[in-house]
C-alpha cells in the first residue's frame, strides 16, 4: 500500500518493524505516496482506516481492542466502527440533532437579522471542547446576528465516502438552495481549496470569508510574541487559507493547560468581539442599500505635500477615483458630484484641507469637512489598552497631542461629497519628529492617525474605507506580524472597518502586507503600459555614427578616421566618457558602445500609467502584448526569440552583439530592430482581426511563419493561440477591477488569483480584479529559483573578479518578500549558493527540508559570507526563510576548512576573537559572531533612509549610517525572533562588506521607482561609505528575462535608466497625459535619482543638468506642471536646489539662477493659492 514515506523517523520506525517482522500500518494523511501498511490485509485496512476516520473517544476505544484481538490474540471484543456525524451544527444552547438543519434555523434564526456562518473542523466538535466556539456564538448573537457554526471535515475522504465541506455548506448554509448567511467565518488552517472545494463553488455563493486563526502557541506567548503566528502558523493559517480568497481577522483562541494539566484552547474574549464586529461591518455591506453606505475614499500621500496627494505606484489615482466615483454613482451610491476632470478633481482636493500645511491656510483649516475635538478624541483614548496609551503619551505626549492640532480640534484632511469622504490618510509621525528615526523606529502614530480613523469609523460612522494604490502606511504601523491583537496600531486604526484595498498585481509582498496586517480585500490592478525604449534623440544620433563606423570599416577602412571622429563627438553629446573609455582599440570601444545603445533601445520602460478597469486598447494592446510575449513562459519559446531564429540568428546574440554584421550588410543592432518589428507586425495582423481563432489561423501564412518548418510553425502556432486564446482575453476583463470593487462594496466574495509581474511570471496573474494572494513560504526557494540564485551568484562572482582580480570574502544582500514570492525565492538562493549550500526538496510537495553541503570541488569558487538585510515583511512572510539561512551559516562555519576556502569560518573566528578580547563570553561571542540576518526590529518596518532625506534632516554620511543602523542592526536566529538590538556586531559586518547586491525579477518596476529601493540598497552602501571611507562594489541582479540574467553596477543602471527611460520622450509624454499623477511621478523620479545620489553617489552633473533642463526649466514643460501640478515643478525646483547646496551638484550659476529664480516664484503663487482657496 503506497509508495513510501518522506518523515525520517517513520521512515527509520517502518524500517525496524519491517526488519522484525511486525505488522504495522502508518498513515500521515490522505495523500497516497504518504502511506505504509506492513502484514495488513486490504479489508483490515479499511477496518482501520474506518475506526480512525469516523473518530470518537468510542470508536478509538475500539481500535486497540480490534487491534489487540486481531494481531495480539487477546482475548476481547470489539466492536466495529460506528459513524458519526460527518457535519452538523454547534450551539451551546441547542440540544437537538446537529444534523437538524431545519430544526436548528426554527429555533435559532431571525431572517430579518444579518447571520454568520462558521465552519471548524468535526475533529474539535469530537472531542467536546467547545470553549471557543460557544463564546463565538456568543458574540455574534450579541452583536445582534444569527450563528451558524457548523463542523465539518475539510476534505471528502474516499474509503468512508464522507461528505465534502462544499456539501455542508450547501446544506446548512444554504436550505432550500439559497444562502442565507451573510458572511462566514473560518477557524479552518491550511486551504480548503486544497482538499476538493472548488473556487467556483465559492464564487457561486459569493459571501465573503473571513479567517479566524486558533493560535497553537500558549496564550501568553502569543501576547508576549511580537511575531504574533510561528512559522507553521504562517504557513498553514495564514498563507495557504490565502489560496481561498479569505479576509484575514484575527486570533479568536489560544491554548492553555487547565487544572488537570490537560491541553485546551481558551477564548480571546476581546478578539471574539473583534470579529463579531468585523463580520457585521462586512454584512452590512451585503443588506444596506447602496444609497444607505457611506464610504471613505482614502489618497496615499507621502512625501507629505500637495504634489503627491495619491501617491500609488504605477496607477493614476485621481482619474481611477473619477472612474470609480462614476460607476458608484450609476450603482446608486449617493455623490453630489462628479469633478469633469483630474485637474478639477485635485483643485477640489487641494481646496480644501489637505496633508501640506506649509500651503494650507488658516481659513482652510478652519473650513476643514472634517474635526475631532480634544473631547472626543479624549474619550476615545480612553478606552485603548493600557499599554497602547502608555506609548501614545510616551511617544507624542498628552491627548490629543500637537500633530494637526488647531485650537485643540484635530483636523481630518479631505472633502465631503454626498455620502463619501474623500480624504489623504494622514502623516505616520517620522516627518513630525525625524529624531524617531534614530531612537525609536518602532514608535506609535500619533494622535492625530489614530484619532483620524477613529472619526472616520465611530464619528462619521464609514461603513468601508478604499485605500486607492500601493501602497499606504496603516499596514506597516508597529504592532505584531501576523494574527494581530487590540495593542497593534493596524488594529487598532481600523478596528471593524472593510478595508478594500485595488492593488498592483505586481507589488506581491506589500499587498499580503495589507492582507495580513490591514485586513484588506485586495482587488489587483493592471501594470502600467510598457515598450521599449527605442532609440532617439542624442541615443539615435549616436547609433546611427556607430552603424556608418561599422559600414566604413567593411567597405572602405581607409576612410574610417572620419567615421570615428563622428562616433566620438556623439558619445561625447551622450556622456559616455566616465563609462566607456576608447583604450587604443577603437573598434572595441565601438563595440561596447554599439551594446550599450542596443541594449538602452531594448530595455522596456513606462509609456504612462494605469487607470482602474481601463482594459488596454489599439496600439496601448499592442505594446502589452509585445511585453507579455518577448519574455519565455511556461517554457514554451518566446514569439520575438521564434522570429529570431527562423532569420537564422540567436535572440542573445542579436541583442549582446550588435556591431556585428549580417551577410546582407545590417548590423545585428538593427537585424533586432527587424526582428522586434517584425514582431509587431504579426501582433497588429491579429489586432486589425480583433484576435480572433481565425485571426490566428490567418496568422500562420504570414511570410515568415509560412516558411519555418514543421516544427517552428507549431511553435508560432502555440505562441499566436497563447495571443487570442489567452492574452487578449485576459486582459480584456480588466474591467472587473472597477467592477470587483463594486462586489467587494457589497459584501461579496472576490475571487482569489496568484500575484506577480505580468511580464516576467506569466498570464496566470490575469485578469486583475482579483483578491490574489503570494506563496507557501515552506517552499521558498523552488528548484527553478535555485538555478536562477545560481547563475546570479556566478555572475556576481565573476563580475567582482572582473573589477577588482580576486574572490570577493563578504557580500551584503538586500532581502525583500516580494521580489522572492514572485520569483520563488531566488535571492535565498543566491545566498545559500555563494556560501556552497544547496537546499533538499521534500517530494512531492517541494517544500524545503534541508540543505547540503556543495562540496569544494563541485561549487569552484571559495564559501563566500553572506550577510542579508531583511526587511520586516520578510521577517513576517517568510519565517522559514530566516530559519535556513541560519542554518545554512552554521552548517558553513563548522566545516574543517581553510581561511582560503571558507570565508565565512575565517570571518566569524575574527569576530568572535574580537569580541572576546572586549570582555564578552566564549559561548555569547561565538553566536554574536555568527549572525547573518539583520533587520528591523520586532513589530518594525522600512529603512529610515526615506524618511531622513525627505525631512531634510541629515548632514553627512554618518547621519544616515546611524539611521540605517537603528532600523538594521537588529539581529535574528533560526527561529525567526529577534536576539537584540546588536549596533556593534551589525557595523562590523557592514564595514567588512565588498560588494553589495539588491536582485530585481522584473523591469516592472526598478530602482528610481519607489524610495524604498534606496532606503534598503542605498542605505546598506552609505552605512558602508560612512564607516570604510570608501564605496562597497554594488550591484543590482536583474532576472526579468529567465534566459538572460544580467548583473549591472548600481552606477550603470542608474545611468541606464536615466538614459533609456527618464530622458525618454516616450516616458516624458506619456506621464503628461496623466496630468496631476504624471507630475507628481515625474517629480518622485527626480527624487529618488537624488536620494541615491546621496547615499551612493550614483548622479553625475550632466544628469542634474538634463533633469533641470528637461522637466523645470523647459517653458513648456512649466507651464504644463504649473496648470496640472504647480506643487510637484516646486518640489523638482526644491530637489534640484538641494542637491546643490550639498555639494551633489556642480550647477552652472546659470543654471542655479534660473532654478532659484523659478523657486522663489511657484512658492509665492502657491501661498496666493492657498489664501485665496475656497
Amino acid at each position: 500500500m503506497g509508495t513510501g514515506l518522506d518523515n525520517a523517523f517513520l521512515k527509520k520506525a517502518s524500517h525496524f518493524l519491517q526488519q522484525r517482522r511486525i505488522p504495522h500500518l502508518i498513515v500521515v494523511d490522505n495523500a497516497e505516496h504518504d502511506k505504509v501498511s506492513c502484514g495488513f490485509s486490504e479489508e483490515q485496512i479499511q477496518t482501520a482506516w474506518a475506526y480512525f476516520r469516523y473518530d470518537g473517544e468510542e470508536n478509538m476505544r475500539n481500535l486497540f481492542l480490534w487491534l489487540g484481538a486481531e494481531f495480539g490474540r487477546l482475548p476481547v471484543h470489539a466492536e466495529p466502527p460506528a459513524a458519526l456525524a460527518w457535519n452538523g451544527i454547534y450551539h451551546p444552547d441547542w440540544m437537538g440533532d446537529p444534523e437538524d438543519a431545519a430544526g436548528y434555523l426554527a429555533a435559532h434564526y431571525d431572517a430579518e437579522r444579518p447571520t454568520v456562518g462558521v465552519i471548524f473542523y468535526r475533529s474539535e466538535w469530537i472531542t467536546g471542547d467547545f470553549t471557543y466556539h460557544a463564546a463565538l456564538v456568543r458574540a455574534i448573537e450579541a452583536a445582534g446576528m444569527n450563528a451558524i457554526v457548523v463542523f465539518s471535515n475539510s476534505y471528502r475522504d474516499e474509503r468512508v465516502e464522507s461528505p465534502t465541506l462544499m456539501e455542508a455548506i450547501e446544506k446548512y448554509f444554504c436550505p432550500r438552495g439559497q444562502c442565507i448567511v451573510d458572511v462566514i467565518v473560518s477557524t479552518m488552517k491550511f486551504s480548503i481549496k486544497a482538499g476538493g472545494t472548488r473556487i467556483e463553488d465559492l464564487c457561486e455563493l459569493g459571501v465573503p470569508i473571513l479567517e479566524a486563526y486558533t493560535v497553537l502557541a500558549p496564550k501568553e506567548e502569543w501576547e508576549r510574541s511580537p511575531a504574533g503566528l510561528d512559522p507553521m502558523e504562517v504557513s498553514m493559517s495564514v498563507a495557504m487559507p490565502e489560496f481561498d480568497g479569505v479576509i484575514h481577522a484575527v486570533p479568536l483562541a489560544a491554548k492553555v493547560r487547565d487544572e488537570s494539566g490537560e491541553v485546551c484552547y481558551v477564548s480571546l474574549e476581546e478578539r471574539m468581539a473583534r470579529i463579531a464586529a468585523k463580520a457585521r461591518k462586512w454584512a452590512a455591506l451585503r443588506r444596506k442599500s447602496n444609497a444607505e453606505k457611506k464610504i471613505a475614499v482614502v489618497f496615499h500621500n507621502y512625501p507629505l505635500t500637495n504634489a503627491n496627494i495619491g501617491s500609488a505606484a504605477g496607477l493614476d489615482s485621481p482619474e481611477s477615483v473619477l472612474r470609480l466615483l462614476t460607476a458608484m454613482r450609476a450603482a446608486g451610491y449617493v455623490i453630489d458630484e462628479i469633478p469633469e476632470s483630474s485637474k478639477a478633481f485635485m483643485k477640489l482636493l487641494t481646496d480644501h484641507a489637505t496633508n501640506d500645511r506649509r500651503f494650507m491656510s488658516a481659513q482652510q483649516a478652519r473650513d476643514a469637512d472634517g474635526h475631532l475635538t480634544a473631547e472626543q478624541y479624549r474619550a476615545f483614548f480612553k478606552e485603548l489598552p493600557d499599554r497602547v496609551r502608555a506609548q501614545l503619551e510616551k511617544d507624542w505626549g498628552d491627548a490629543p497631542g500637537d500633530v494637526f492640532n488647531y485650537d485643540g480640534t484635530l483636523l481630518i484632511p479631505g472633502t465631503l461629497n454626498g455620502n463619501l469622504f474623500i480624504t489623504v490618510q494622514p502623516p505616520r509621525g517620522f516627518g513630525e519628529d525625524p529624531g524617531k528615526l534614530l531612537h525609536s523606529p518602532d514608535a506609535a502614530p500619533t494622535h492625530h492617525y489614530i484619532g483620524y480613523y477613529h472619526w472616520l469609523r465611530d464619528i462619521w460612522r464609514a461603513d468601508a474605507v478604499i485605500h486607492v494604490g500601493t501602497h499606504g502606511s496603516l499596514e506597516w504601523l508597529p504592532g505584531k506580524g501576523t494574527g494581530l491583537s487590540n495593542a497593534c496600531y493596524p488594529d487598532v486604526s481600523l478596528g471593524d472597518l472593510p478595508d478594500i484595498y485595488p492593488y498592483w498585481i505586481t507589488i506581491v509582498g506589500e499587498g499580503i502586507q495589507a492582507k495580513r496586517r490591514g485586513a484588506a480585500c485586495l482587488i489587483s490592478h493592471l501594470s502600467p503600459p510598457m515598450e521599449l525604449a527605442g532609440g532617439f534623440e542624442e541615443l539615435g544620433e549616436l547609433e546611427q555614427a556607430l552603424d556608418e563606423y561599422v559600414h566604413f570599416r567593411a567597405s572602405q577602412p581607409d576612410n574610417i578616421e572620419a567615421a570615428e571622429t563622428l562616433v566620438r563627438e556623439k558619445a561625447a553629446a551622450c556622456h559616455f566618457e566616465d563609462e566607456i573609455e576608447e583604450g587604443k582599440d577603437f573598434s572595441d570601444y565601438a563595440a561596447t558602445l554599439h551594446n550599450y545603445v542596443t541594449d538602452i533601445k531594448n530595455m522596456q520602460i513606462r509609456t504612462g500609467l494605469h487607470i482602474l478597469g481601463r482594459a488596454p486598447e489599439g496600439e496601448r494592446l499592442i505594446n502589452f502584448v509585445c511585453a507579455l510575449v518577448r519574455m519565455e513562459h511556461g517554457g514554451e519559446a518566446s514569439l520575438v526569440r521564434l522570429i529570431a531564429a527562423q532569420a537564422g540568428y540567436d535572440y542573445e546574440e542579436l541583442l549582446t552583439h550588435s556591431e556585428r554584421m549580417t551577410a546582407d550588410g545590417m548590423t545585428y543592432g538593427r537585424k533586432l530592430d527587424a526582428v522586434e518589428s517584425e514582431m509587431r507586425a504579426i501582433i497588429a495582423f491579429l489586432a486589425e482581426r480583433d484576435y480572433t481563432a481565425e485571426a490566428a489561423e490567418a496568422a500562420m501564412a504570414l511570410p515568415v511563419i509560412a516558411a519555418a518548418p514543421a516544427e517552428s510553425r507549431a511553435a508560432f502556432s502555440h505562441a499566436l493561440r497563447e495571443i487570442t486564446e489567452n492574452i487578449v482575453p485576459r486582459l480584456q476583463k480588466t474591467e472587473q477591477e472597477i467592477t470587483g470593487t463594486l462586489r467587494a462594496l457589497t459584501g461579496k466574495y472576490i475571487e482569489p488569483s496568484p500575484a506577480g509581474a505580468p511580464t516576467t511570471n506569466g498570464t496566470d496573474v490575469l485578469p486583475t480584479g482579483r483578491n490574489f494572494y503570494g506563496l507557501d513560504p515552506r517552499c521558498m526557494p523552488t528548484p527553478a529559483a535555485w538555478e536562477y540564485g545560481r547563475q546570479l551568484g556566478d555572475a556576481l562572482i565573476e563580475q567582482y573578479i572582473s573589477d577588482e582580480g580576486r574572490y570577493p570574502e563578504a557580500v551584503g544582500i538586500v532581502f525583500w518578500a516580494g521580489s522572492n514570492m514572485r520569483s520563488h525565492g531566488q535571492c535565498i538562493a543566491e545566498l545559500f549558493y555563494l556560501m556552497g549550500v544547496r537546499p533538499v526538496w521534500r517530494r512531492p510537495s517541494q517544500r524545503v527540508a534541508g540543505l547540503e553541503i556543495i562540496p569544494l570541488a563541485e561549487l569552484k569558487h571559495p564559501r563566500i559570507d553572506v550577510t542579508a538585510r531583511i526587511s520586516g515583511l520578510f521577517r513576517d512572510a517568510v519565517p522559514n526563510a530566516v530559519h535556513w539561512v541560519d542554518e545554512a551559516v552554521r552548517m558553513v562555519r563548522d566545516l574543517d576548512e581553510s581561511d582560503e576556502e571558507n570565508y565565512v569560518r575565517k570571518h566569524v573566528l575574527a569576530d568572535a576573537t574580537w569580541l572576546e578580547e572586549q570582555g564578552e563570553a566564549r559561548e555569547s561571542a561565538w553566536a554574536r559572531a555568527s549572525v547573518r540576518i539583520f533587520g528591523d526590529p520586532p513589530g518594525a518596518y522600512g529603512a529610515g533612509i526615506g524618511d531622513l532625506l525627505e525631512s531634510k534632516a541629515w548632514k553627512t554620511l554618518d547621519d544616515l549610517a546611524a539611521v540605517y543602523t537603528r532600523f538594521s542592526g537588529t539581529a535574528y536566529g533560526g527561529d525567526g525572533l529577534a536576539r537584540g538590538y546588536d549596533p556593534e556586531v551589525f557595523q562590523r559586518r557592514m564595514s567588512g562588506l565588498d560588494v553589495t547586491v539588491k536582485n530585481e525579477d522584473t523591469r516592472e518596476t526598478h530602482m528610481f521607482s519607489s524610495d524604498d529601493y534606496n532606503a534598503y540598497h542605498g542605505g546598506m552602501i552609505a552605512t558602508v561609505r560612512a564607516l570604510t571611507g570608501k564605496a562597497p562594489r554594488s550591484y543590482t541582479g536583474d532576472s526579468s528575462d529567465r534566459q538572460r540574467i544580467v548583473l549591472r553596477s548600481v552606477d550603470e543602471e542608474a545611468a541606464r535608466l536615466f538614459r533609456g527611460e527618464a530622458m525618454n520622450p516616450k516616458f516624458i509624454e506619456g506621464m503628461k497625459s496623466h496630468g496631476y499623477k504624471g507630475a507628481s511621478d515625474l517629480a518622485n523620479y527626480l527624487a529618488h535619482s537624488y536620494q541615491w545620489d546621496a547615499t551612493s553617489a550614483v548622479m553625475k552633473d550632466w544628469m542634474y543638468e538634463g533633469y533641470a533642463r528637461k522637466y523645470v526649466l523647459d517653458a513648456g514643460m512649466q507651464e504644463w506642471m504649473q496648470d496640472v501640478n504647480p506643487w510637484a515643478l516646486h518640489r523638482m525646483a526644491e530637489t534640484l536646489l538641494e542637491a546643490q547646496q550639498r555639494g551633489l551638484w556642480n550647477a552652472s550659476e546659470e543654471t542655479l539662477a534660473e532654478l532659484r529664480s523659478l523657486y522663489l516664484s511657484i512658492e509665492g503663487d502657491l501661498e496666493e493659492r492657498a489664501e485665496g482657496a475656497q
